[in-house]
């Protein structure tokens, strides 16, 4: 079995780390991880103005991320005997084709091309949700009132979701745990940070997250990642608390009301 180490950002923040992380945690795999840290994200925000969007921040030069472990700026990265992977889904791929037992595709032809088309949509799409809801597994932030964009991106989540849900009978969008699965599990940890409720149709699926064990170890080894200062104080401009963790279904009977299919839908905490 080749040498396998994942360079990540912090697993507290990175959506993107924890992807990968999740599909070798729950496959089984033998690998070191390796946590950076770059430098512009360790510098306390200014927001005194009221800006508060994270994209107009100077971001640490290329040369540097690249002495960090990067590829081409971003993280994480998976090197295989030293070899790198540098994109999540890619990562994932690999991971997949590697250890088959894990089942981190479908079996049927069908539901693995639309696992693969939902997985790229996470990569390319929700671009207004993941900016506005800047992923932070341990904070809160009360009464935060998403944006007409986000809230469109949000209606587009609990769609595809149920869709899926609907289609394979559960516990997870393609019936057992995949690739999938760990693509869109960041979002739901998004949700609950800004107090979004879920869509009743879902809430069994939030549940089979939450009790997956290589969620569990996740939520287990961020808690000791470094903190990063430029995404605590994103949500202290917000209102909320970096600091402040509430267990998974600590929001029941929460609800709002959510345009989807051209209809207004009622979702709450599960």
């Amino acid at each position: 079995m080749p040498r396998l180490k994942l360079t990540v950002l912090s697993l507290r923040y990175s959506s993107w780390s924890m992807r990968p992380w999740l599909a070798l945690t729950h496959a089984g795999a033998t690998f070191s991880k390796e946590t950076v840290e770059l430098e512009h994200m360790q510098k306390q925000a200014d927001f005194s103005k009221g800006t508060i969007d994270l994209t107009k921040i100077k971001p640490t030069p290329l040369s540097d991320r690249r002495t960090l472990g990067s590829v081409q700026g971003l993280f994480p990265v998976l090197r295989v005997d030293g070899v790198p992977i540098h994109e999540s889904l890619a990562i994932c791929e690999y991971v997949a084709e590697t250890f088959p037992d894990a089942g981190l595709w479908p079996g049927d032809a069908l539901d693995r091309a639309q696992a693969r088309a939902i997985s790229c949509e996470m990569v390319s799409g929700f671009a207004t949700m993941r900016a506005e809801l800047a992923c932070h597994l341990y904070g809160r932030v009360p009464g935060f009132a998403p944006s007409a964009k986000t809230r469109s991106d949000i209606a587009r989540v609990f769609e595809l979701w149920s869709e899926c849900l609907e289609r394979s009978g559960g516990p997870f969008l393609f019936g057992r745990f995949s690739i999938a699965d760990a693509m869109y599990f960041p979002v739901l940890t998004r949700l609950r940070t800004y107090g979004i409720p879920l869509a009743e149709s879902v809430g069994d699926y939030a549940r089979a997250l939450d009790d997956l064990p290589a969620v569990q170890k996740l939520l287990e080894v961020a808690s000791s990642e470094p903190r990063t200062a430029i995404y605590d104080d994103y949500l202290r401009a917000l209102g909320g608390d970096p600091t402040r963790h509430s267990p998974p279904g600590s929001l029941i009977g929460v609800r709002h009301q959510f345009p989807c299919n051209g209809k207004s839908v009622t979702w709450r905490f599960q």
